[in-house]
């Protein structure tokens, strides 16, 4: 199959999903096949290597751009969504702000997976205390940057010590003077060993009462049997147009 075949069954067809995630060039095909491997039946990931003609559909909400050296390729494909009104965020370098509501503030590659599970995993499954693609986008349109960070906790004092975690990245990378927006996101095991108790979330509302009253603040709790027993995970998702600069 040559490129202009690629770019005709990656681009061109009218898919039935929301959201889309596109990689720029084949050596973004890694992270594309790893998200496939997360089973959303509302997201279509395609690697695409013709910049031209790829364009949105009705039902496209949100698209995630990836690319490592095709940066002109990627700001030419966000332009075309950003345009037709479509949430579009990017994980790469050298980003034309234009094109994009908003652009990962650390573009490290080998990370880029699992920013993409973070912004899609809320959005693509049921919560208990449920984030929708609306709150996705009132946090992160016309952002400029945005921030994620995650990290899994085990056994007493879990949620704290995630917490804590969160807590120093935002502090050490001086990220809390200029956020504007952060989503909150606490996935814990439904059968695990060391059950989820009430108690346990006086640390996260304390962190979130303990935040600067500019930003605004979503949080939801999720279901995520991949998690040991034993384990939280915690993620966050902080944006604002002047993020870092503090």
């Amino acid at each position: 199959m040559n490129n202009t075949e690629i770019f005709g069954r990656d681009c061109l067809m009218d898919l039935p999903v929301s959201f889309r995630v596109i990689g720029i060039g084949e050596d973004t095909a890694d992270i594309i096949e790893t998200v496939k491997s997360y089973g959303y039946d509302c997201v279509e990931a395609s690697v695409i290597t013709n910049p031209y003609g790829c364009i949105p559909t009705d039902e496209d909400k949100l698209v995630i751009i990836v690319a490592r050296d095709n940066e002109s390729h990627a700001n030419t494909i966000a332009k075309t969504f950003h345009d037709a009104g479509v949430l579009t965020l990017g994980l790469l370098d050298d980003a034309d702000f234009d094109c994009f509501d908003s652009v990962v503030l650390e573009p490290i590659y080998t990370e880029y997976p699992k920013f993409i599970k973070a912004i899609l995993q809320p959005i693509a499954t049921q919560g208990m205390i449920d984030y929708g693609f609306n709150d996705l986008k009132t946090n992160l349109a016309d952002t400029r940057y945005f921030f994620i960070k995650s990290v899994t906790s085990y056994g007493n004092g879990r949620v704290a010590e995630a917490v804590d975690f969160i807590k120093s990245a935002l502090t050490s990378s001086n990220l809390i003077k200029t956020i504007e927006w952060i989503s909150i996101f606490l996935y814990f095991n439904r059968d695990g060993q060391q059950p989820l108790a009430k108690q346990e979330i006086t640390a996260l509302s304390n962190f979130v009462s303990d935040l600067p009253k500019n930003i605004n603040v979503i949080w939801a709790a999720y279901p995520d049997d991949s998690i040991k027993k034993e384990a939280i995970k915690f993620s966050i998702i902080s944006a604002g147009k002047d993020l870092g600069n503090g």
